[in-house]
């Protein structure tokens, strides 16, 4: 069985975008699965087939992003085999629904938990161009803090230069830096913020170059915070795929003789690093996630993508 080729581009999209985060791309792949609703199947039975072909198919399009697999995993736990074609499908899109809705509301709840951490003239280091991060320093310039944001550009695809022109346009004291750069600068630095695409007991999952800045935040003493939401995490059980090299050309334009380029774009920052993460709960110790951890299910179907 196939999917649909509709389906089969939705996915495809999904999968070469390179400049959305993963709350942009949830949304996505929650309306892909909606779509599946307006198929028609002989039986329920192959409505689910096509439900599970496309999980897993979103899954591997971006298999760093916890939340498509969060997505996946719920609607396929919310789904009785025993339900009627019609029952599923209504199962679907409420399921997608509710993710969505979830998500949006734990951002606010995240943004709101972050900016009560920053104080008046606070500099703080923000590496790639997390939506939530964004949101957080809008909620403290609501609440009338004044404070300095050192921006990454974050190589390759330089979305960090992107965040630091839509923070300049908000009205934000910004300075753009090399990803390099920022080692040098970790002194005058009292906190830093970075979004996350996964965490389990394995560590955070970020854009590359994460792991670095935590090592130095370490280093210096400087608070070193996750932003993210409940729906970003993984059980320990998970196995995140490899993540595939991306386009060389990102990095080196014209081939060079002997050279092997490695354009990852993700790294993972053992939680021993992390000061702790801002989530809609609070603000959570790593040393106190052992049983969110152990409380996730996966479903049967997922258990190898």
């Amino acid at each position: 069985m196939k999917l649909p080729p509709p389906i089969q581009s939705s996915i495809k999209k999904i999968k070469t975008d390179n400049v959305n985060g993963a709350v942009e791309l949830t949304r996505q792949a929650a309306a892909t699965l909606t779509r599946l609703t307006n198929l028609s199947t002989p039986t329920a039975a192959h409505l689910i087939e096509y439900i599970e072909l496309a999980a897993k198919a979103l899954i591997n399009a971006q298999p760093t992003m916890a939340p498509l697999f969060n997505l996946a995993n719920r609607v396929l736990l919310a789904v009785d085999p025993a339900a009627n074609d019609d029952q599923i499908k209504q199962i679907v899109r409420q399921s997608c629904r509710d993710f969505v809705n979830q998500i949006e509301q734990s951002g606010q709840r995240i943004a709101g938990a972050a900016a009560a951490l920053i104080e008046e003239d606070m500099v703080i280091m923000t590496h790639s161009a997390s939506a939530t991060v964004g949101q957080a320093f809008l909620a403290a310039q609501r609440a009338g803090q004044q404070f300095e944001i050192i921006c990454t550009e974050s190589r390759p695809v330089n979305e960090g230069v992107k965040l630091a022109r839509r923070l300049g346009r908000q009205g934000f004291s910004v300075k753009l830096i090399t990803d390099a750069a920022a080692f040098g600068l970790m002194s005058e630095v009292d906190m830093i913020f970075v979004g996350a695409d996964s965490v389990s007991p394995h560590g955070l999952v970020n854009k590359s170059g994460t792991l670095g800045l935590a090592l130095a935040a370490h280093r210096f003493n400087v608070d070193f915070y996750g932003l993210c939401g409940s729906e970003k995490f993984l059980p320990e059980s998970y196995a995140l795929p490899t993540e595939p090299l991306k386009d060389p050309g990102e990095i080196l334009a014209e081939p060079a003789d002997n050279v092997t380029v490695l354009n990852y774009y993700f790294d993972h920052t053992p939680l021993d690093y992390v000061s702790g993460l801002i989530t809609e709960r609070g603000v959570l110790s790593p040393a106190g996630l052992g049983q969110i951890f152990e409380d996730l299910t996966i479903h049967p179907a997922l258990a190898v993508v």
